[in-house]
């Protein structure tokens, strides 16, 4: 399970650094342009997924570190057009699966249920400007997004079978990983509190949800999420 973590995180930051190369180039080109403000953004801080059907019943379905970043566009003085990239990983346990009968007689159940998943995360935001002029500005928005994940789940599970005329039954055990690939679009809301320190930079504190629009049993339904950040205005 860790080596299966260790290449999840590891295929994580090479999509983080080829996305935030595509990323720079709209920005490079609004930049030379002279359209606006352009940036970039950094934020680190915490996400939770909440919901699904597969329940996590042993505690694990815990804080999660996220990462991520993404460039930013001011058209007007008090609205925002965002595309950003986030990381984060979600982890969850069943430990007591239940008895369902089997078509040709006696019970199955999956006594044990481990997931390990990546979340790779694509939004486009738009945000409007409550606050007005000054160094410290509030953003409120929503935007469309899609959530990739990559991970595993690892299966225990036990079978009783009613041997063939009904004399007897067999008991048999069985397992092993099974990849877990899924893409879920989603709905953000966002929260962005700003104070520029210095001209040009700004630091953030925000926060989010995540609104999955998918019927996935081994996805949320929701993510919450809180972050600080670093904002750098190119021009």
């Amino acid at each position: 399970m860790k080596k299966t973590e260790s290449r999840i995180r590891g295929r994580g930051l090479v999509l983080t650094a080829a996305l935030a190369v595509l990323l720079m180039l709209p920005v490079t080109s609004l930049a030379q342009a002279g359209a606006g403000t352009v940036g970039v953004r950094l934020d680190g801080g915490a996400s939770w997924s909440l919901g699904g059907s597969f329940a996590d019943n042993a505690g694990l379905n815990a804080t999660r570190p996220m990462a991520g970043g993404g460039v930013y566009w001011l058209p007007a003085d008090r609205l925002r057009l965002g595309a950003g990239y986030s990381y984060t990983s979600m982890m969850r346990r069943q430990l007591d699966g239940k008895m369902v009968p089997l078509p040709g007689g006696g019970q199955a159940a999956d006594l044990y249920r481990d997931l390990k998943a990546g979340l790779h995360g694509l939004e486009l935001t738009c945000e409007y400007r409550l606050l007005g002029e000054g160094p410290l500005a509030f953003y409120a928005g929503a935007g469309a997004g899609c959530l990739f994940a990559a991970g595993n789940i690892y299966t225990l599970g036990v079978k009783n079978e009613i041997t063939a005329g009904g004399m007897g039954n067999s008991i048999s055990f069985t397992g092993g990983p099974e990849k877990l690939r899924y893409a879920a679009p989603f709905i953000p809301v966002t929260l962005s509190l700003e104070y520029e320190f210095i001209p040009q930079v700004s630091v953030s504190l925000s926060c989010g949800y995540r609104l999955l629009l998918t019927s996935a049993e081994t996805a949320a339904k929701g993510q919450p999420y809180a972050a600080l950040g670093l904002r750098l205005n190119l021009r």
